[in-house]
């Protein structure tokens, strides 16, 4: 199943999180917030504005926004100017939060992207239900669906069962789908002591269980700050954090609530911990009053204390270089290595060097069982440990780096320790990027996991063909092979890997990963024309793919095929009904005067000294730098974002001062033509290029080339950041500096979509746009077919701005994009 996403204008947020929750921001409220409230009544819609802004930027992926007041009767015009304004200034997905249907529906039609409708429920005569409903089924939207019935609100783990049943079976007669209800079971607050509320915390946790298990395709939410209402400030924060903990454990997928005020569970005092967890599950009469009595005398101050993490001196060698290890403290780690083995093996002639640097006077014939004991009893625990507390959200993706770059000095000096034998290694794996594919990132970080674990990889890099995996799999005779896809096209590689495996009848089990491809895509590709028996596991993660392959070496893999295989004869995909793309009736869009560029038909090349990198800069998403290039999400996340503004300031600092971006641009306009639906262009330096963009089913039927005339302009634009960053990050790589090149590729990566939106509003400003304007990068819904950045290489020529093409039509260097440029002002960006 496709997991379902919301969206604004400019980007898409999958519902479900990994690791969750997706989190709505909560202060953009009028019946929650007084800021909010004070902002309405002011007319601010800039403070509005920033405060959405700044929810993002503590963590938050989609924004409630309610304005109803009893002070202004204008609710509907604040909520649609409000709506815009954030639209085009914020890039998170909206909540629409109104109890007025004509509010949430008015909204719905200004918001250019699909939000969340906040809320539906069967109070009363459920007409508040019989009026939204349709709005969800004719856009396909989400809404939080209120555990609220006939009889009121849902106060028992069942009644919020039975009420959740009866939302999704009245949204039913509507044509509404169980992925568009997200449940809020309700919680009640804690604070009161009143009998009939004691046990709500357990009610809401086993509401939410019970929900998830009746409708695993279905999502949840909280109203998290509910559970703490009445408390003092620092006791909520405590009550909702650890509230959101179990939540989650027991199947939350989204939480309404400000992320600043949520307090990484791992980080809370243990007495706090056991003061809210005595509360929320009633395990004693007092708990309450304890709880009271402990937070009137203690402030914030107490958990925010730094706690410097550091070894004890007591702990033996191993124990040391276990949790220099697990806390990302490199320094030292080489001498707790030598002392860990010297234990082992009871060798007490340790030598030390003028720099301070431990060894060991013995061969390795003495020291290689001990050697071989540090590495299973104390660094492989450690690794372990980091895997378990990434997959719980307990670490962000560079703490694991960190960690990783510490196993591998540890692993670098104790191999002086060890007998080198064949086999040595747990087991051996063929890695690549498949053909056509150039980004190598998530296949690196699969490759250091690996390594620091053990087994040997044999990483044949980026665009590999198929016959190359078939080569060094007779050369090496591997345990397993690894497959890497970013993008749906060149996932179709996989594909072709698996029919030529099942083909010849190789015995081989296939790892595969990657953002393009998901569970339902490889069993289809794992059983169709008979299972492949030897396996096909999709790994979401690169330590998913370590526990999968820890499990093909060990005792446990017939028992692992075995499940694999009763899993995959009773899957069967859902069938989707096809659209014949030239059924689709045409948009209404309406073509415009072209606007009138002095230069046409000439590509216009700007490099670095032309191009103001300073304007640059302060066009990054940093949300999207910080969360998705960089991996700062879930718990962890929270903890260190500020630190994440800092490192930014750090790396833009380095970047300059070692000049490791080259960017350059390349755009240019051109006379173009509406005909028979498809965009033709003119090329006055060799044949015109014919656009034929989709189609889209949605009701509008939107297509790019209805947005152009018979005789229009349009624009192309191309950039990149040159081709020294990759050099720089594989050479950084092979010197195990993985964090430095995680945080360099990641930056690169936003560097070169702020570059994108610089020269889009450079172009804008010479077409005099006020609106319109919107770029369509090729691979996205409404321009699909990335194999057309050919065409726009004909036009713009990017190879001489040091951009060139795979033949599956991908850019490179990776840290490159190309659009089209839309002038029509009611340009949207849209699905097919």
């Amino acid at each position: 199943m496709t997991i379902p996403r919301v969206s604004s204008a400019l980007k898409a947020v999958d519902l479900k999180q990994i690791p969750p929750p997706l989190i709505i921001g909560e202060r953009i409220n009028t019946q929650g917030s007084r800021k909010a409230k004070q902002l309405v009544l002011a007319d601010d819609y800039d403070g509005l504005v920033d405060l959405g802004r700044t929810q993002v930027e503590d963590g938050a992926h989609c924004l409630d926004v309610c304005v109803a007041t009893t002070e202004r009767a204008d609710e509907k015009e604040f909520m649609l100017n409000l709506v815009k304004r954030l639209s085009l200034e914020v890039d998170a997905p909206l909540v629409i939060d109104s109890t007025d249907p004509e509010v949430i529906e008015a909204s719905v039609k200004q918001i250019p992207g699909r939000p969340i409708i906040n809320s539906i429920n069967l109070e009363g005569d459920g007409s508040r239900f019989a009026k939204l409903a349709p709005i969800m089924a004719k856009y396909g939207l989400p809404a939080i669906a209120l555990c609220i019935g006939p009889d009121g609100m849902a106060k028992t783990s069942q009644q919020k069962l039975d009420t959740a049943e009866l939302l999704f079976e009245t949204g039913k007669k509507y044509g509404l789908k169980i992925e568009q209800f997200i449940f809020d079971v309700l919680t009640f607050t804690l604070a009161t002591g009143e009998d009939e509320f004691l046990d709500a915390g357990k009610n809401t946790l086993e509401g939410i269980r019970l929900v998830k298990e009746k409708f695993p395709n279905s999502f949840t939410t909280l109203g998290l700050s509910n559970i703490s209402f009445g408390l003092v400030p620092y006791a909520r924060k405590i009550l909702n954090s650890v509230f959101l903990h179990h939540a989650i454990k027991s199947g939350l997928d989204t939480a309404i609530v400000n992320a600043k005020e949520i307090i990484p569970y791992g980080e809370i005092d243990e007495k706090e911990r056991k003061l809210a967890e005595d509360l929320i599950f009633n395990t004693h009469p007092n708990a309450l009053s304890e709880l009271i009595t402990y937070f009137e005398n203690v402030g914030p101050q107490s958990s925010t204390a730094s706690k410097k993490v550091d070894v004890d001196p007591s702990w033996p060698a191993g124990k040391k270089a276990n949790f220099r290890i697990v806390n990302r403290l490199k320094d030292g780690i080489e001498n707790d290595v030598v002392s860990a083995i010297a234990d082992k093996v009871k060798k007490n002639d340790i030598l030390k060097d003028t720099d301070g640097k431990f060894s060991l006077d013995a061969t390795p014939e003495t020291t290689h069982d001990g050697a071989i004991r540090t590495l299973n009893e104390n660094l492989l625990p450690a690794m372990k440990e980091v895997g378990d507390k990434f997959g719980a959200g307990e670490l962000i993706l560079p703490f694991v780096l960190k960690s990783a770059e510490c196993m591998k000095a540890a692993v670098g000096e104790l191999e002086k320790y060890l007998v080198k034998e064949e086999g040595s290694s747990k087991g051996k794996l063929v890695l690549g990027t498949v053909y056509g594919d150039v980004h190598d990132i998530g296949k690196n970080l699969v490759k250091t996991i690996f390594q620091n674990n053990g087994y040997t990889v044999y990483d044949l890099g980026k665009q590999v063909p198929l016959q190359k995996f078939l080569e060094k799999i007779d050369e090496v005779n591997p345990d397993a092979v690894g497959l890497s896809a970013l993008l749906v096209s060149t996932s179709k590689q996989m594909q072709f890997f698996v029919e030529h495996a099942r083909k010849n009848k190789m015995n081989i089990p296939i790892l595969c990963g990657g953002a393009a491809i998901n569970s339902n895509y490889i069993n289809r590709i794992a059983k169709e024309d008979g299972i492949y028996e030897p396996g096909v596991f999709y790994c979401n993660t690169m330590f998913e793919g370590l526990k999968t392959m820890d499990t093909l070496i060990s005792d446990e893999k017939q028992n692992l095929l075995a499940q694999w295989r009763e899993k995959l004869e009773n899957w069967k995909e859902k069938s989707t009904a096809s659209v014949d793309p030239s059924t689709l009736p045409k948009s209404n869009i309406k073509p415009v005067d072209a606007p009138t560029p002095t230069n046409i038909g000439e590509p216009i090349r700007l490099k670095l000294d032309q191009i103001k990198m300073d304007e640059v800069w302060q066009l990054i998403d940093k949300k999207s730098l910080f969360k998705l290039s960089w991996g700062l999400r879930g718990k962890a996340g929270a903890e260190s974002e500020a630190d994440h503004e800092q490192l930014l300031s750090q790396w833009k600092i380095r970047i300059i001062r070692e000049k490791l971006f080259e960017p350059e641009v390349v755009y240019g306009y051109f006379k173009c033509h509406n005909k028979d639906g498809k965009l033709l262009v003119e090329n006055p330096r060799g044949d015109n290029v014919e656009f034929d963009f989709p189609r889209s089913t949605k009701p509008e039927h939107l297509c790019l080339t209805d947005y152009f005339g018979n005789d229009d302009l349009v624009a192309f634009q191309a950039v990149t950041v040159g081709n020294k960053v990759a050099d720089i990050i594989e050479k950084w790589n092979q010197e195990d500096k993985y964090t430095d090149a995680y945080y360099l590729h990641g930056l690169a990566v936003e560097v070169a979509e702020a570059l994108a939106e610089w020269i889009n509003r450079k172009i804008k400003s010479e077409l005099n746009l006020n609106e319109g304007g919107l770029r369509y990068s090729w691979g996205f819904p409404s321009c699909p077919d990335v194999l057309q950045h050919q065409l726009v290489w004909k036009l713009l020529e990017p190879e001489k701005s040091g951009m060139d093409l795979t033949e599956s039509g991908q850019i490179i260097p990776e840290q490159s994009t190309a659009a089209i440029v839309v002038h029509h002002p009611k340009a949207q960006y849209f699905v097919l």
